[in-house]
Parts: structure tokens; C-alpha cells; sequence
């Protein structure tokens, strides 16, 4: 009896031995799980808070959303070329034009690297403030704080239903006017000026034609190639066809440093200490005609383009030469051009525009910013009828704003095309041709390259 009760005793201890481990291990067993759903969680609220404090960052620097990813995520990416700014391998027999190459030639300019430490490349400080409705930005702190989150001139005013009129326009007196008395005044310093571009010999005349390309700080190597490839017309600024690159301000210091670096190069970038985003290409546009009329008064004409254009510079001087072209463009446009064109109201689009800001039901006349060309005078003219004409975001409709101000014509040429033409590369020099759009440099060396008959360019 005994070992049998022994026995017996011995049995209930295991089995309650078993209970207690099973238990135990259990027990570990959901405090791992739950330890790990309380990190993933922690990692997920971590994450939130690192996107809630991006956006806030960008909103509260009022920097351009593409610019500021420049700066903080895609050091390893703004600069797209390697070892050194290499010139044009094309040459000339212009004297002024082979003194310039040969001083370039001995120039030895390396691009740092961008995956350097922080500490390698000294900090510029630059003296900018983006000039916005009833406040600065200052650029130079390192996070800037703004009395609004809105980064542009562009109203964002609630309408409640009884401040709209029977035909769905807005009745608010906030909303943009026709016209002004000096509300957009062009206040903004030269960061790169360059106002010898347009410097000629006495014996050689005026200027047939001024082209004033867009673009943005880290499209360097777009920008060299099309100094290779159809603004080798220019023969680096020292032909009767000058170019100039178009840029505002960046607070990222490397690629204001690329920039700089590369202007001691060619020589052929204006700046000003506006903030450079796509909703500012009315600024941009505004400088470029200010720096034309005042640095480059002895052009005859002005072309204003962007830096993914195809530009045939030989039929362009063609149409100029036409002796009625030329009075034309004395009070005219030319371009791809848009008679009642209506505001797009989709606020995914990227030409949107809200009532407040654009309250007309149609556009005025205006030609596509891809390219259009005008006269030196008729710039002069925007530049000076401006400050009259309210800020609009789109430049190209602004410039037509201040065109029926002015009482000025458009004159739309199938020449000019806005949109993209996939096309045998002999197709962009034909006469007719006078600008493509989004052409990749990849493209651009395609059609500059390969040869063509004449047949092929003049049919």
C-alpha cells in the first residue's frame, strides 16, 4: 500500500510539474509577442512622427517640396555628372569665340562628390528672403518660421455659400484682380548677374537674338548638354546669338555651390534671391525679361524657353529675318499659342488654379512657356507694365496678362510644339520645325550627332 500511495504521489507531482512548465512557457511566450507588436507599434509611431515632422519642416521653410528632398534624401543624386565640367568639343574660327574656349580649356574644375561628410564643404550664407504677402522667409535659419504655411501668392481663403455669386465666381474682395497700382513690384537682388553676356565689338553690331532658358539648380548636366548640342550656335556668348540659364534661390548649400562652380565656367547664369520652385516660374520669367532689357538692350529679339526644349536655332533665324515677322514681333508674340483657354478647376492637376486665384472663366491669349519669341521691346515692356499686373502662378498666362494689358497681339506658329513628338531624329532639323518639347538629353545628342541630307531638313 505504501508504494503504491508513493507511487501515486509521485504521478500528481509530475503531472502538476507539466501544468507549471506549460504555464511558464506560456507565459513567455505572450509576453514575446506582445514585447514585439509593442515595438512594431513604437516603430510605427516612430515613423508617423518622422512624416509628420518632414511635411512640417517643408511647410514651415517654404522651400519647394522637390528641393527640400534634395537637400535631406537625394544628396547622392542632385549633381548628374562625374569628374570635371568638360567644354565644348566643337570649335569655331571666331577669334573672340577660340580665346574663350582656349582659357576654358585650361580650366580644371572638379565636382565634389556629393556623398562627402557634411563638415568637407563650408557653408554658404547666403543673404535671401523669399518675398511672400505680408512676410519673409529667411532662408539662412535652419528652420524658418513663417506666420503661414502658404508658400506662394496664391490666396487660400475659405468661401462659405454666401459669398458665391449666382454664376459660381466668388464675390470675396480678396480674390485676384485684373489689375493693380505697383502690387507686384519685382524687388529682388542679383545673386549671379553676368551682365557682360551681351557685350559686343564695336564692329560686329547688335544682337539678332537673346535665348533665355528655365532651369533648375541640379540639372547640370541637361544644361551642358545643350551647350554641346543647339546652344553651340552661341558660340559661348560671343556669336550674334546669346543664351543665359534662368535660376532663383536654393538653401541647399552644395548645389548653390555646384552652380557657382559652374557660372566661373561659362558665364552664362543669372540668379536672384527669389525662392526657385515651379510655382515661382512667373518670378523667374519676370527676371529674365528685367535682365534682358536692362543688360541686354541690343538684341533684336528675345526667345524665352526651357531646358528640356529642343531649340532649331537656323529655321528660328529664318522666320526672324522675314522682314514681316519683324515688324510683327514689335508689338507681337509668336509661339505655340491658346486662345480661350479655360482655368483648369481639377486640384490634382498642375495647372490648377482656384477661384480666388484666377476667378475669369477664360484665360487671355497666351503662348506656351515652352517657347515663344517676341522683340527686345515688347519685353521691355512686360517687364515695365508688371508691377500693374496682379501675380499669377502660371507664367506663361501671366505674360499674356500683361500682353492684352499692353494691348499687344499673339500669333501662334505650328512651328512652335508645345507637346511631345516622338519622331526620326532628322525630323527636328527640318525648316518648319522650330521647337519640341520633352526632348531628354539622350535625345538632344541623338539628333545633334547623327547626320542628316539636306533633303531630309528641307522637306
Amino acid at each position: 500500500m505504501q508504494g503504491k500511495d508513493f507511487s501515486s504521489r509521485t504521478c500528481k507531482g509530475r503531472l502538476k510539474f507539466r501544468t507549471m512548465l506549460k504555464s511558464f512557457i506560456t507565459a513567455v511566450i505572450l509576453v514575446l509577442v506582445t514585447l514585439f507588436y509593442s515595438s512594431i507599434r513604437l516603430s510605427t509611431v516612430k515613423t508617423v512622427s518622422k512624416i509628420k515632422s518632414v511635411v512640417t519642416d517643408v511647410l514651415n521653410r517654404g522651400l519647394d517640396v522637390n528641393h527640400w528632398l534634395d537637400e535631406y534624401v537625394t544628396n547622392s543624386t542632385v549633381f548628374q555628372t562625374s569628374g570635371s565640367f568638360e567644354p565644348s568639343p566643337i570649335s569655331y574660327s571666331a577669334t573672340g569665340f577660340d580665346e574663350k574656349q582656349n582659357a576654358r580649356d585650361k580650366l580644371e574644375v572638379s565636382v565634389p562628390q556629393t556623398s562627402m561628410a557634411p563638415g568637407k564643404l563650408e557653408p554658404i550664407q547666403l543673404n535671401v528672403t523669399a518675398h511672400i504677402k505680408l512676410f519673409t522667409v529667411d532662408l539662412n535659419s535652419k528652420r524658418a518660421k513663417t506666420k503661414s504655411t502658404e508658400l506662394l501668392r496664391i490666396e487660400s481663403l475659405k468661401i462659405n455659400k454666401h459669398s458665391i455669386a449666382k454664376d459660381g465666381l466668388p464675390i470675396n474682395t480678396n480674390v485676384r484682380k485684373n489689375e493693380c497700382d505697383n502690387c507686384f513690384n519685382h524687388y529682388f537682388d542679383y545673386v549671379i548677374q553676368n551682365e557682360h553676356i551681351c557685350d559686343t565689338a564695336e564692329n560686329r553690331g547688335k544682337i539678332d537674338l537673346l535665348i533665355c532658358v528655365t532651369t533648375i539648380h541640379k540639372n547640370a548636366f541637361i544644361r551642358q548638354t545643350l551647350r554641346r548640342t543647339w546652344l553651340s550656335y552661341t558660340k559661348n556668348n560671343t556669336a550674334n546669338v546669346r543664351h543665359v540659364f534662368l535660376l532663383g534661390q536654393t538653401a541647399n548649400y552644395r548645389l548653390q555651390e555646384f552652380v557657382m562652380r559652374e557660372n566661373e565656367i561659362y558665364h552664362d547664369i543669372v540668379q536672384e534671391t527669389f525662392i526657385d520652385s515651379y510655382h515661382n516660374l512667373t518670378y523667374k520669367t519676370i527676371m529674365g525679361f528685367k535682365w534682358a532689357s536692362t543688360k541686354c538692350p541690343n538684341a533684336k529679339f528675345v526667345m524665352k524657353t526651357d531646358d528640356d526644349v529642343w531649340v532649331n536655332v537656323p529655321s528660328l533665324m529664318k522666320l526672324l529675318s522675314g522682314s514681316d515677322m519683324t515688324k510683327y514681333l514689335q508689338t507681337g508674340l509668336t509661339g505655340s499659342c491658346s486662345q480661350n483657354e479655360p482655368p483648369i478647376r481639377d486640384k490634382t492637376s498642375k495647372w490648377y488654379a482656384s477661384l480666388i486665384s484666377y476667378p475669369d472663366k477664360f484665360y487671355p491669349d497666351f503662348c506656351s512657356g515652352t517657347g515663344y519669341v517676341t522683340s527686345i521691346n515688347v519685353v521691355s515692356d512686360i517687364y515695365h507694365v508688371s508691377p500693374h499686373v496682379p501675380f499669377f502662378h502660371l507664367e506663361d498666362v501671366y505674360v499674356g496678362l500683361c500682353a492684352r494689358k499692353l494691348g499687344f497681339s499673339l500669333k501662334s506658329n505650328e512651328g512652335f510644339r508645345a507637346e511631345r513628338h516622338k519622331t526620326y531624329h532628322c525630323d527636328y532639323k527640318m525648316d518648319h520645325v522650330l521647337t519640341v518639347h520633352q526632348v531628354t538629353p539622350s535625345v538632344l545628342t541623338v539628333i545633334w550627332t547623327k547626320p542628316c541630307s539636306k533633303v531630309a531638313v528641307q522637306r
